[in-house]
């Protein structure tokens, strides 16, 4: 924790050993919850670095200090050209205090995600603040409540419920949990240790934290800091920094980069095991599918079944006929009530070419599915392999390679040498109409409501589609848009050509100058 105690209170000694006499030359915000302060000092330059974005709460001293041209706000502007005279910690919190020979003060409040830089005068009052919504007064310091007796501590200590390092840390509060383990470590196996014994190592482990002078202990693998060698981590892995400040500056860059990598690798691994979820249960879908007798012929002897029948009125939801394969047996067959008979009949007749057509483009799915199954693993397995912020930036400029990005927008093989391409939001369908759509190409668009465009990609510019592979793709189409629910959906059909985008529209928006209409019921092939 780069914002413990102890730690603090041993950085604000070092700094008053060096950074009285330095001038504020600049002070800006680049990146969010980090505040530069430039210092020019006998001609070198430096700067602070204060964090205020939990968990990276503390400060520390950089060596790159150029501001970016872009992207970067200037503040405290009263505390340039100002000197710094002295640099302190406040004794019962964790308060870093820089005071200019101006009478300004600047006041680094680092405790967890109240954390804010004020800047006021010497009478208290805040002239401007880091984070928005700060006091306009300097915030009373709090006293530490450390026991001041053994009996005060066997009191608390009486009380302790649970884990005894927390309960350590709730008594002594500038403990972190490295510090209140050691001191526990002790009494390891003990279910309630001696209060007194207790009581005096914890006194004795303050007393060591405020007086300690050795080098710097940085665990990068775990990661921790310490003024001293933890018992409990072994000696592995230990960075020792007899420069205090370049341990603290070590340490702070390396919690800087780690949160970097998994603000990238974090979602990345949750967006690509959600797809290959997504995969592996459509592909799963599709064999248990395959496994499964087709429903065409079901389908088609309804139709049959409807048209040999007298002619019924639209409105039931299902009707009672005999069946005209087994004469003088009656079959219940179930209708859509806003459609006759005939149209019903028609309506099975649709279903039953779909489920066929759907059967015989079956393998071909499948294989794809499975193919994006195994191309997704390999994408996820080189994520993971992925340790640093610098093999995750490798990773993602090789996502931009041919073949290994996300394939853009949604594709149904309809038919040997068709396919229908879907845009997945306004952004990829306007992409996918304006320049990947050939302009002999079929252009589908669910009419009177918002949807994705849909362009049916034909083999050549004179390809004479069927009409039946026409539905099918006004009927993906239709699902892909907001008419998804309807029974019945009218779709736009026209030759890409036909299709402008008007400068000022939203994204998305285009402008259709010759169409047909063709009505379908909204569905998945």
């Amino acid at each position: 924790m780069l914002n413990n105690y102890y730690l603090l209170r041993r950085l604000a000694h070092v700094w008053d050993q060096s950074i009285p006499g330095a001038t504020v030359t600049d002070a800006w915000c680049h990146a969010p919850g980090e505040l530069i302060i430039a210092l020019e000092h006998n001609t070198a330059v430096t700067a602070i670095s204060f964090l205020t974005h939990a968990p990276i709460v503390g400060a520390f001293r950089r060596e790159d200090i150029g501001r970016p041209r872009r992207n970067t706000k200037s503040l405290f502007r009263a505390m340039r050209r100002q000197s710094i005279a002295r640099v302190s910690v406040s004794e019962g919190d964790r308060i870093l205090i820089l005071e200019f020979t101006g009478g300004l003060h600047l006041q680094a409040h680092l405790y967890g995600s109240r954390a804010n830089v004020l800047l006021g005068d010497e009478t208290g009052h805040v002239q401007e603040a880091f984070r928005k919504g700060g006091p306009t007064e300097f915030p009373q310091a709090r006293t530490a409540p450390e026991p001041k007796s053994l009996a005060e501590f066997t009191a608390r200590w009486s009380r302790a419920k649970g884990n005894l390092t927390k309960a350590l840390q709730r008594i002594y509060v500038r403990f972190n949990g490295d510090q209140a383990r050691e001191v526990m470590k002790l009494y390891e196996g003990a279910r309630l240790p001696d209060p007194a014994l207790v009581y005096e190592a914890a006194q004795a482990m303050h007393l060591r934290l405020l007086n300690a002078q050795g080098p710097l202990h940085v665990y990068r693998d775990l990661p921790s800091i310490s003024l001293f060698a933890l018992t409990e981590y072994s000696e592995e892995g230990i960075q020792r920094y007899s420069d205090f400040d370049e341990g603290i500056r070590a340490y702070a860059q390396h919690l800087l980069s780690v949160r970097a990598y998994r603000t990238q690798y974090d979602p990345l691994r949750k967006n690509l095991v959600r797809m290959l979820d997504k995969a592996e249960r459509s592909a799963e879908r599709m064999r248990t599918e395959q496994s499964q007798p087709s429903r065409a012929d079901e389908y088609e002897r309804s139709g049959h079944i409807l048209m040999a029948s007298p002619p019924l009125p639209a409105g039931a939801s299902r009707v009672e006929l005999e069946d005209a394969f087994h004469p003088g047996a009656m079959v219940t067959v179930s209708l859509d009530p806003a459609l006759n008979s005939l149209q019903n009949a028609e309506h099975y007749y649709s279903k039953a070419r779909k489920a066929r057509t759907s059967r015989a483009h079956l393998d071909t799915l499948i294989k794809q599915a499975e193919e994006k199954v195994v191309s997704l693993q390999a994408e996820l397995a080189e994520l993971e392999r992925a340790k640093t912020y610098k093999d995750l930036k490798a990773f993602q400029k090789g996502r931009t390679k041919p073949g290994f990005s996300r394939q853009l927008f949604r594709r149904y093989v309809l038919a040997t040498s068709y396919e229908l391409w879907v845009g997945r939001n306004a952004k990829e369908s306007e992409m996918l109409t304006l320049r990947h759509a050939r302009p002999f190409d079929l252009w589908f668009h669910a009419r009177g409501v918002s949807g994705a465009h849909a362009v049916l990609r034909l083999p050549k510019r004179d390809a004479q589609p069927s009409s039946y592979l026409i539905e099918q793709a006004a009927a993906i189409a239709a699902w892909h848009s907001k008419a998804r629910t309807s029974s019945i959906a009218p779709v736009i059909v026209t030759p890409k050509k036909y299709v402008r985008k008007v400068r000022g529209t939203p994204l998305g928006e285009v402008t259709v100058s010759r169409e047909e209409v063709v009505m379908v019921e909204p569905a998945l092939p």
